[in-house]
């Protein structure tokens, strides 16, 4: 598997340092540059407990509990690092990409569709009636794979044969919300699932931002469908900003007073009318039509 012993070795690191996956890239770009960090770790212990200031024993016990963790990935899992052909130049800060799926889909447009995870049976149709209009357009379909609007959003794309690339939390070996084993299989059968996070990493509350960060990098434009003030789709659509990318708002959930986010955004594109999401997105863009729609499939999953 792709930079499978590269991956294993670096978050071997990141479990003996306990410390910010940013320090960890540092000292393991030291240990590079003191022995070949592709081979198996065991081979150059000492030179990890000299770089790290941790003795050969405590690394070497961090080593197999990682490994005995990796040996949960498929062996259809792509694990990619920054200097490799696919990897997304809009996405930072992040080592690895463990991909299943068309890695293909990482160089097509795509537009993340997120939102509250409690949906009224409006904020469902709009969401259904989004997606048409962006995968008709030729749009990828990027989500996280929570319930509500997310799921809706991958649900719609799946029957409807559209691209979608769902973006998780947790590793590719795990499921959240346990709900959605049988989406998540779909996504990776159907799309491609990605993860930032190794199968070897203790999932943790603030995995779930890490996430939507990641997502706007992936996506060209984040749009937010019936969130609530300071929701996961909000701090999504915040990241999008800060990224010079644009937010995308239907004008009903802009001109609702109960919700005050919307108006908080310095150039939001507000949408008039669900079904011409696509056309809007594309004008805002600046970018000419491509067409998404693959083979049909027999594939018509169930949310609620």
């Amino acid at each position: 598997m792709e930079n499978y012993q590269k991956a294993l070795n670096y978050e071997t690191v990141c479990a003996v340092l306990g410390k910010a996956d940013s320090y960890c890239q540092d000292q393991f770009i030291q240990i590079s540059n003191e022995c070949d960090v592709r081979e198996e770790l065991p081979y150059n212990v000492r030179r990890y407990s000299e770089v790290l200031g941790i003795d050969s024993q405590t690394i070497s016990d961090a080593y197999s509990a990682c490994r005995k963790a990796f040996g949960r990935l498929d062996e259809k899992v792509r694990i990619i690092e920054p200097s490799h052909p696919l990897w997304p130049a809009s996405v930072t800060g992040v080592p690895y990409l463990y991909l299943m799926g068309d890695v293909s889909l990482l160089s097509t447009s795509g537009i993340s569709v997120v939102g509250t995870r409690n949906p009224s049976n409006r904020g469902m149709t709009l969401t259904r009636e989004v997606v048409d209009s962006l995968g008709s357009s030729g749009f990828t379909i990027i989500s996280g794979l929570a319930m509500g609007i997310d799921g809706v959003a991958h649900i719609e794309a799946l029957s409807k044969d559209f691209n979608t690339i769902g973006v998780i939390g947790t590793s590719v070996c795990d499921v959240y919300p346990p709900k959605h084993e049988k989406l998540q299989r779909l996504v990776a059968e159907h799309g491609l699932l990605v993860s930032q996070f190794a199968p070897s990493r203790r999932v943790q509350q603030y995995f779930f931002m890490m996430r939507n960060q990641l997502m706007s990098q992936l996506a060209q434009g984040s749009f937010v469908i019936e969130s609530r003030d300071g929701g996961g789709g909000v701090k999504q659509a915040q990241y999008s900003e800060r990224e010079g990318k644009k937010v995308f708002i239907l004008r009903e959930t802009y001109d609702n007073r109960t919700y005050l986010w919307p108006r908080k955004f310095k150039d939001p594109v507000v949408v008039n009318l669900s079904h011409n999401a696509g056309s809007i997105v594309r004008r805002s863009l600046q970018i000419g039509r491509t067409f998404g729609r693959k083979a049909a499939k027999d594939i018509q999953p169930t949310l609620f």
